[in-house]
């Protein structure tokens, strides 16, 4: 997964949610904005720790490299003895 796209979400998220409670809440435009700015930078932190704390438990992914020979072709150096 592309983990770098996780602390714009979260961000966002954060500053949707922080400007939305403060419109209903009938908060000053001014003072609601800068508490929107203030979520979407709270939400981008914690998105960029967790897009850290998931790559790291993530499990890298193989990527097949064309140039070397793949591990199950059969070559004349087998281990079983020849009838000569």
């Amino acid at each position: 997964m592309n983990w770098t796209i996780v602390p714009r979400i979260t961000g966002g998220i954060g500053c949707m949610l922080v400007l939305v409670l403060g419109i209903t809440a009938g908060i000053d435009p001014l003072l609601c904005t800068l508490r929107g700015l203030i979520g979407g930078m709270v939400g981008w932190v914690a998105g960029a720790l967790w897009a850290f704390v998931m790559c790291r438990l993530e499990p890298p992914e193989i990527i097949p490299n064309p140039d070397m020979p793949a591990a199950n072709e059969d070559t004349n150096d087998s281990e079983e003895p020849s009838d000569e």
